[in-house]
């Protein structure tokens, strides 16, 4: 194993502000509202790719040059032994979000930002600005859809006057539900805006609502984390917070960017009781820890530092230590390192802080297989009905976007993640997008991060792709990963694999199967999507996965694909809910 090196970051206690108490909608559904396509677009809200400017790459760190891995395809399952599934959120859900004041106020959007958790009897999933409940059992709708601003109680996202009245930003939900308090948590980013011209503003938070049971439909409190300030060249906002617990706190992770100039700020890293938000008080601070938005001296960038959640019946397996894990660098084409962290003396969150109130941050930089940027996948071009947006003369491609660490589990003494990668397969000319996944094994001790991988692996689909993977892993190491796939001949569609020992994938399983093409706005040059030569046009493809497991050993996860419920004129992707029960002898 490497040895680790303490990485000095500035530390300061903050304070969380409770902000209000929240409850999901009970009631039915509304009647839809009909939605008139020539205007539909005309209501945008603000585009924050143009504020998430990436630095330069440091240049060379390797003696050899790296190239993309030659993977074997994994083979494709006839059947589904073990498997249930349902629909969950989707285009419609989303925008169709909202009761009283808040209907019709949803914007259009796309890709789906999934967050995904199980408790108890409830499946909870937020995409985008919308959340459900569903009864985990037979995918039956519990509660909402509801529209995010809604629920925590903010202004709507737009009001569809003559001249538009634009309310809070929010993006980016992640859930977690918390065994060992009974608790529901879930995160959601926000901006302030100019509610004349929706133009962002320099305010910023997170936002943390908590189940006040073990119910998620029933009663919530919600908090907010002012983040305005956390970074370089402020005010900022933190994109795609990231969440991970132990023991004793909630972690959040944020990519900083600049409002004014959109450049990265760094990686913020946030500690907290959960013990405290889980009896509906505020903690006693909020540890902040800001990563300096630079090149470290061995070519690393701490950027996406994803917290790991621990595994159920792993919640005190190592008490007053978090783990996270990182990709070594964002910006370069190929890679072929992991970084690993550890912030250690976790214990003190659930005190008051005092001079003795000291938290120690390690990282180690561990050799890993070779991954590197994916390109778009292909998917198959079917017939869509009238009324959508599909241009004869434009065929979209799916952003897989670029390598940075997926979603960190903590099970058995190993963190799991895995991210999407570009590789090639014998008897295939072309670069495709495929999975790599790790399996690293850790161990802290005061002063002392030890950190190496054990096991690692890809998946790959003959002619096809794979991306945006998420690993579900039990408390005996038993894995599975979910995924978007698609090819020429195939649909946008979900599907999973179990792992073995070693390196040992088993055989592509297809989950929830696509019946059309993806055609959503994004994908179209009139609404400013990137096209090649005219003719191939990029669409924005869900940016994150979900998966997790529940009290009986059984691993969900949460995926993008096309399913086969009414579009609306904008979009027309879903998502899809599988549950596996592992510990069997099929692959």
């Amino acid at each position: 194993m490497a040895l680790s090196q303490e990485f000095t970051i500035s530390q300061e206690f903050v304070r969380l502000e409770p902000k209000s108490a929240a409850v999901l909608d009970r009631g039915p559904t509304p009647p839809p509202i009909a939605i008139d396509p020539a205007s539909e677009l005309d209501f945008r809200r603000p585009n924050l790719d143009a504020l998430t400017q990436m630095p330069r790459t440091f240049g060379p760190r390797a003696a050899t040059a790296l190239s993309f891995p030659i993977v074997k395809n994994n083979k494709v399952a006839t059947s589904n032994p073990h498997f249930l599934g349902f629909d969950g959120l989707d285009h419609r859900d989303q925008r169709m979000a909202g009761t009283g004041v808040f209907a019709n106020t949803q914007f259009s959007l796309e890709p789906p930002d999934q967050g995904f958790c199980v408790g108890n009897a409830f499946a909870l999933e937020t995409v985008n600005t919308a959340l459900a409940v569903y009864n985990k059992n037979t995918g039956a709708l519990a509660s909402g859809p509801t529209s995010l601003n809604q629920f925590f109680g903010l202004l709507p996202e737009v009001i569809r006057s003559t001249s538009p009245v634009y309310g809070d930003f929010t993006s980016d939900p992640r859930c977690h539900y918390d065994a060992a308090t009974n608790r529901f948590f879930l995160t959601l980013l926000q901006i302030d805006v100019d509610r004349g011209t929706g133009r962002l503003r320099g305010g910023s938070s997170i936002l943390i609502a908590v189940s006040q049971t073990g119910d998620p439909t029933a009663h919530w409190n919600v908090f907010k984390l002012n983040t305005t300030n956390d970074g370089d060249g402020c005010p900022c906002f933190g994109d795609q917070p990231l969440i991970g617990f132990d023991a004793n706190g909630l972690y959040l992770s944020t990519n900083a960017f600049s409002l004014v100039t959109g450049r990265f700020a760094g990686a913020q890293l946030y500690a907290m009781s959960k013990l405290f938000l889980a009896g509906g008080a505020p903690p006693p601070f909020v540890l902040h820890g800001g990563l300096p938005p630079v090149f470290r001296a061995d070519g690393s960038l701490p950027f996406s530092v994803q917290p790991s959640n621990d595994t159920r019946g792993n919640e005190g397996a190592h008490f007053g230590t978090e783990y996270f894990l990182s990709s070594f660098d964002i910006t370069a084409a190929l890679e072929n390192k992991l970084v690993v962290w550890a912030l250690q003396n976790t214990a003190l969150l659930n005190s008051s802080p005092g001079p003795t109130t000291v938290f120690h941050l390690f990282r180690n930089v561990i050799a890993s297989e070779v991954y590197g940027v994916p390109p778009d996948a292909r998917q198959k071009i079917g017939t869509l009905p009238l009324g959508s947006l599909l241009n004869p003369g434009v065929t979209e491609i799916l952003a897989t976007n670029e390598h940075r660490m997926q979603q960190v589990t903590y099970a058995d003494g190993h963190l799991w993640s895995s991210l999407t990668t570009g590789l090639t397969s014998p008897g295939e000319g072309d670069v495709k997008a495929g999975v790599a996944w790790f399996s690293v094994k850790v161990d802290a001790d005061e002063g002392l991060l030890n950190a190496a991988v054990d096991q690692q692996g890809y998946l790959a689909l003959a002619n096809g792709s794979v991306f945006f993977p998420a690993v579900g892993v039990d408390a005996e190491g038993r894995a599975a990963i979910g995924f978007s796939v698609s090819s020429p001949s195939l649909f946008p569609s979900t599907g999973y694999v179990k792992l073995g020992g070693g390196s040992n994938a088993g055989q592509i399983h297809f989950a929830g199967v696509g019946v059309n093409s993806e055609d959503g706005f994004t994908g179209y040059p009139s609404v400013g999507a990137p096209c090649l030569n005219a003719v191939l046009c990029e669409a924005r493809w869900g940016d994150y996965g979900a998966a997790t497991v529940d009290a009986d050993g059984s691993i969900w996860l949460a995926n993008e694909y096309v399913g086969p419920r009414p579009r609306t004129f904008a979009g027309n992707w879903g998502t899809f809910i599988t549950r596996l029960s592992l510990g069997q002898d099929d692959n």
